[in-house]
């Protein structure tokens, strides 16, 4: 940062909808909406509005459906750049091709995050045959151009054992960081059962513990309870220092939260921060009254509120998953 500020805040955009993909826990309803220029260029205005409002430095996480479909994803890497901010690429991997992977570097950009759901049957299995395939040779297509890569790892039923095996892969191939979080998915529409029972959940910690132990994984956010305590407790930050804008303007405190806030072609991203009442609802929820006696309570706040939400339909409860509230770490077999 060039000026002393108050911290960072998180804008996660989905500059368009449209996806190559298909893949089988894909929370996306509309596979249609797309950002023009102009819209991108006012949308960066509204968050560079709102950072010096807040005194923060950006740091914008650029998504889709798939950002690589759009044509102006690197103008707006080199734009945001040169307002200082920072910026990632979150993207299923499949379109990075050698011109692709040079003109990410040539933007600057800080990471490129990219989904692995496990080794190739099972990843296949989830977004589509040969898209493992293709992530990988992106992700080494980026690692030769130098640029930072993280691989996430969506834990669902179906790829619960898999963690394991794709920490030794990524490591293998130069992957510079893996983490992984729970799919969400609202229990009335989990027809597929994809979710993890508190016990998976339990289940899966333990063994990234371990991997996270040994350097091969980051489990910060996935690991906010009992296995990793000490380094690792995770604070939701939705509505705080994160919002998510859609490519349609929607805007969310987060995207896992389906709890819509505002629009940006009505109101602008500062108005709906500090006077929506969505967003000051989650930013303002309390610690629930089940977790205040925890040790853990005012780092942890309840943990996930999106995992809540789905789970419940009230985000202000604690994370049905938690390990301590649930007591499952005891019937725990690894």
């Amino acid at each position: 940062m060039d000026k002393k500020t108050d911290g960072w805040f998180t804008l996660q955009w989905h500059i368009t909808h449209p996806c190559n993909l298909r893949c089988t826990h894909c929370y996306q309803d509309d596979y249609s909406a797309f950002e023009s220029r102009d819209s991108l260029s006012e949308i960066l205005d509204q968050y560079g509005s709102l950072l010096n409002a807040l005194n923060m430095h950006g740091y914008l996480n650029i998504t889709g459906g798939e950002p690589l479909t759009h044509p102006d994803l690197f103008w707006l890497l080199s734009e945001a750049r040169s307002r200082g901010m920072t910026a990632a690429v979150l993207t299923n991997g499949t379109l990075i091709g050698k011109r692709e992977a040079a003109r990410l570097k040539a933007c600057g950009v800080d990471y490129v995050q990219v989904s692995l759901d496990g080794t190739e049957k099972v990843h296949d299995a989830i977004r589509g045959k040969g898209s493992f395939a293709r992530a990988v040779e992106g992700i080494r297509l980026l690692c030769r151009n130098n640029i930072f890569v993280t691989v996430s790892f969506t834990a669902q039923r179906s790829n619960l054992n898999e963690l394991p095996k794709l920490a030794r892969f990524c490591r293998d191939i130069g992957v510079n960081k893996l983490w992984y979080d729970r799919v969400v998915i609202p229990s009335l529409e989990d027809k597929e059962q994809l979710s993890l029972s508190a016990v998976d959940f339990a289940r899966l910690s333990k063994r990234a513990a371990r991997l996270n132990s040994k350097g091969m994984v980051s489990c910060a956010r996935a690991l906010q309870f009992l296995p990793c305590r000490e380094k690792h407790i995770y604070k939701c930050m939705a509505g705080k220092r994160l919002l998510t804008v859609l490519a349609d303007g929607t805007v969310m405190a987060c995207r896992r939260l389906p709890v819509v806030a505002g629009n940006v072609r009505e109101s602008d991203l500062l108005s709906i921060y500090t006077e929506s009442p969505e967003i000051l609802s989650v930013r303002n929820a309390a610690v629930p009254s089940e977790c205040t006696k925890c040790e853990y309570a005012q780092l942890c706040a309840g943990g996930a509120k999106c995992i809540a939400f789905a789970r419940t339909g009230r985000y202000e409860l604690p994370d049905p998953d938690c390990p301590i509230l649930t007591k499952k770490q005891d019937q725990i077999i690894l």
